[in-house]
């Protein structure tokens, strides 16, 4: 019973000191996305880019010939990177990640990805019933020219979002987009919000909201936590399971290595409660069944 009460008091003073301010949670839920600075010290992201390089090196190396003209994209939660999988499990990811999508929310992707070039506008999602959010950290600096991540403010919400669709600024689907063709205009030119950025900073945004990288270059590296809204309405929940059917051909598009859930992380030695709820959460929506077959 002791036991118990230190554990509640002790979550209670980790959300004291890494919840998100109100001001903070009014500028998500308007211009869908939020940044936070210097959210881990350079200690910290020496630790995570050790951790990518030995998984980028053992990729390449099975990929042989055919590595140089691969988009590198693998999950986080593996033996092999231990400190990155611990970060799901950080206040500092977790805590301000609940706030947004719920307590009961859970991270459903996390993964590594080495980039080859630009990154055209795209939402990540075009559901409105499937509320996802998405924490971004670049391990390299980043700039205007050098490949930071755009973002078109308010662009999660309607009748923006599908207006841009509507236009046909979305190029996720490897085609040019028609808006830009027809206008002469250049990604780089649409109007939006530009994350400069330097290792240790998060960038979270909402998985509606359209976003895209220009500038880009070789092995441009970032490392995503992705959290997930627990389903309550007879929408939300049938979005969800369109989701879990469609996992099979997200994984082909992106080209990911290996499985989301690891049985290493799956195992959960070290007995942790909130671990514990995820993972039965994704096992009965059939989430681990599906990324790991």
């Amino acid at each position: 019973m002791e036991s118990g009460r230190c554990e509640r008091n002790n979550e209670i003073m980790i959300q004291e000191k890494y919840s998100l301010t109100t001001q903070q949670i009014q500028h998500f839920e308007t211009f869908g996305f939020l940044i936070r600075r210097t959210v881990f010290s350079p200690e910290e992201v020496n630790k995570v880019k050790q951790e990518f390089d030995r998984r980028l090196e053992s990729i390449r190396e099975e990929a042989g010939p055919d590595a140089e003209r691969l988009f590198h994209n693998w999950p986080n939660r593996n033996p092999e990177t231990p400190y990155i999988a611990s970060l799901l499990e950080d206040p500092r990811i977790y805590v301000p990640s609940e706030q947004l999508v719920g307590e009961d929310s859970v991270p459903v992707h996390s993964n590594a990805n080495s980039y080859r070039d630009s990154t055209p506008w795209h939402p990540d999602t075009r559901d409105q019933h499937l509320l996802m959010i998405k924490n971004v950290m670049y391990l390299q600096p980043t700039s205007c020219e050098h490949g930071a991540l755009r973002v078109i403010p308010g662009s999660h919400r309607n009748p923006l979002h599908d207006e841009l669709l509507r236009i046909g600024l979305d190029c996720s689907s490897g085609k040019e987009s028609s808006f830009l063709k027809k206008s002469g205009l250049r990604g780089e030119d649409i109007p939006c919000f530009i994350f400069s950025s330097n290792p240790g900073d998060i960038i979270t945004f909402n998985g509606l909201i359209w976003h895209a990288a220009f500038g880009g270059f070789n092995d441009r590296r970032t490392c995503t936590f992705n959290f997930f809204c627990n389903p309550r309405s007879s929408e939300e929940k049938e979005s969800m399971r369109k989701h879990v059917e469609t996992t099979q051909e997200n994984i082909k598009l992106l080209g990911t290595v290996g499985p989301q859930f690891h049985p290493w992380w799956l195992d959960n030695p070290e007995g942790s409660t909130r671990r514990a709820r995820w993972i039965n959460w994704l096992e009965e929506w059939g989430f681990v069944e599906a990324y790991n077959n």
